[in-house]
């Protein structure tokens, strides 16, 4: 059975990049250069919050509950992403705080928490330490609750188990300062996205030193605000303070995560795009090769972040005058997108752009123009339109 992921929980949004109570991954990334500027959230409300006039104190603490299951061929499929589910229901009390574990020693875990009203109260990749997934939580309404057992790639399977059990007092404690570290990623990215670029740093820096500290220096999350300050520094021209954090997020997620996890993908591309920048492109090159392995291999080779490696690795290939090596990647790259997004998504555009590029470079004007003119096209279009594939918010 495919299922998408609006059906699955009202509020969900692009599962790696939607906002949600619990959890949270800001930004869907750049077409060209690094990728995505991130920072996940699995945490509850304040301590000490009073919920329908009753103290969390004063509530019944849930009794602890252990769902064992498979992911295989016969569970439930996210339509977006191929991804197998599973879903596991329990009885909470509004004031009860819980936290909920998915760990699996054969596939990368990703959970999901819906409310009794189908809204998506949370969703976490590694908070529950290496490949396992965590989420903390202060429930506040009684009714049945809905635990989704995920995976973070598309047809990964294997046994796993899901605990639901009673919030301790350091849950909680990490749960609030590590919400205040998502909060700071969120901040520092609208400011990104505004040019602010020296105000989002010393967000991004406090971000990392609660992690840091809340989570030990080698964590995944730690990894993530390494990310997102090396973007920024990057961003400013500041290269040599980007490359020793960029580095070091990639150490963490391998060492953590294993050496074919898509986050280290990302941290290879993102690496890579900076020695590109630089004009280093024998650093670049095998960066870039690897993480579209990775990510072929993780993902599958359709999937829109194989789309996103090939056509940097195309565009490497095109400052260095290979355009025999380059205009393959370009084209499937485009076909990937318009497959996976549909013909008149803006990162289509930016396929169509940098292919016509290509042939502008080598002379085939003929070639060129009807590209360059549809990439305007749908750029035009998307500026007229209020639509978060486009970046635009209502006002």
């Amino acid at each position: 059975m495919a299922l998408s992921r609006m059906a699955l929980a009202v509020l969900a949004r692009w599962r790696r990049g939607g906002a949600g109570v619990a959890a949270t991954a800001i930004g869907l990334g750049l077409l060209t250069g690094v990728l995505p500027f991130r920072g996940r959230l699995a945490i509850a409300p304040a301590m000490g919050q009073t919920i329908d006039g009753e103290s969390a104190s004063e509530v019944e603490a849930i009794a602890p509950l252990t769902f064992e299951g498979v992911l295989d061929e016969t569970s439930a499929v996210l339509e977006e992403d191929g991804s197998y589910f599973n879903t596991h229901t329990f009885e909470g009390q509004a004031g009860q705080t819980v936290s909920i574990e998915l760990s699996s020693d054969n596939f990368d875990a990703y959970l999901l928490l819906r409310s009794p009203y189908g809204e998506l109260l949370g969703q976490d990749d590694d908070g529950g330490g290496g490949t396992n997934a965590r989420l903390t939580i202060a429930l506040t309404e009684s009714g049945t609750y809905t635990a989704v057992a995920n995976t973070y790639g598309p047809n990964e399977t294997g046994r796993y188990v899901v605990k639901v059990q009673p919030a301790s007092d350091e849950d909680l404690r990490e749960a609030e300062v590590l919400a205040e570290a998502a909060r700071l990623d969120k901040q520092a990215f609208e400011l990104r996205r505004q040019g602010q670029y020296a105000e989002a740093i010393p967000l991004v820096q406090r971000s990392l030193n609660i992690r840091e500290t809340a989570l030990g220096e080698n964590h995944p999350l730690v990894a993530q605000s390494l990310n997102n300050l090396a973007l920024l520094y990057q961003t400013q021209g500041n290269y040599v303070a980007a490359e020793p954090l960029y580095q070091r997020s990639l150490n963490i997620r391998e060492t953590a995560l294993g050496e074919n996890h898509p986050d280290v993908a990302q941290s290879l591309n993102n690496l890579a795009a900076l020695y590109q920048t630089q004009g280093n492109y024998v650093a670049a090159e095998p960066l870039y090769q690897r993480s579209l392995n990775i990510y072929e291999t993780a993902l599958g080779e359709n999937h829109p972040l194989v789309a996103t490696s090939l056509n940097n690795l195309a565009a490497l290939y095109e400052l260095q005058g290979n355009y025999v090596a380059a205009e393959p990647l370009y084209q499937r790259s485009l076909n990937i997108y318009e497959t996976a997004l549909g013909e008149n998504h803006p990162d289509v555009a930016t396929s169509l752009n940098g292919l016509a590029l290509l042939y502008q470079l080598q002379g085939n004007y003929v070639a060129a123009e009807p590209l360059y003119q549809r990439s305007l096209n749908i750029l035009r279009d998307c500026l007229g339109r209020e639509s978060p594939e486009c970046g635009n918010k209502p006002q």
